[in-house]
């Protein structure tokens, strides 16, 4: 595995699942959504789930060379 590859993508990902973070503070903040913004919040959940579970692989297989190494 590429490690300095791998930092970029945590920062990349890490940024993008604040920057969804964000959004979704603003939508949940909202006393009466839209149905426009129900589905967005939807689709925001959905993909910061997935970004989460990026970050625990690269994560989980930077975990295991530090263990081979070790």
């Amino acid at each position: 595995m590429n490690t300095g590859k791998d930092e970029s993508n945590l920062q990349r990902l890490s940024q993008r699942h604040r920057e969804l973070d964000e959004r979704l503070t603003v939508l949940a903040a909202r006393r009466f959504p839209t149905e426009s913004e129900q589905h967005e919040e939807a689709t925001l959940k959905k993909q910061k789930l997935k970004i989460k579970d990026e970050i625990e692989a690269i994560l989980a297989g930077k975990s295991k060379l530090s263990g081979r190494n070790g």
